[in-house]
């Protein structure tokens, strides 16, 4: 009980501090839970257009089939898609993305362990 009201006392004594300490706190947490379910969406998004190869080539897929599959919705998807280093978009249609040539042998892999 005494190291409680320490605590109390030592946060009253220093309010602005603590302040300032506790809304970093919830800001990074915050931030850091985000990055991870961007990263975990990104993931599922790149898996499924590892998975579209026919040919020799990737196809592409309009964000609303890949919405989908992903249960994300086709705003989320098209901000995910453009922000991923290996998903490419289609040059002259606005929702259409694919695997880019560029990670053929990642791409190799994924598509490898999913089957």
């Amino acid at each position: 009980m005494a190291t409680g009201l320490a605590m109390i006392h030592l946060i009253t004594k220093y309010l602005l501090p603590s302040v300032i300490v506790g809304g970093c706190s919830v800001a990074f947490t915050l931030r850091a839970i985000k990055t991870a379910k961007d990263r975990r969406d990104s993931k599922r998004i790149y898996v499924f257009l590892c998975r579209n190869f026919e040919n020799g080539q990737y196809r592409f897929q309009t964000s609303e089939a890949i919405s989908v599959v992903t249960n994300l919705s086709v705003s989320r998807v098209a901000k995910l898609c453009g922000k991923h280093p290996r998903i490419e978009k289609k040059e002259y249609e606005r929702h259409a993305w694919r695997v880019g040539n560029s990670a053929d042998e990642t791409a190799e892999k994924e598509r490898n362990q999913t089957q």
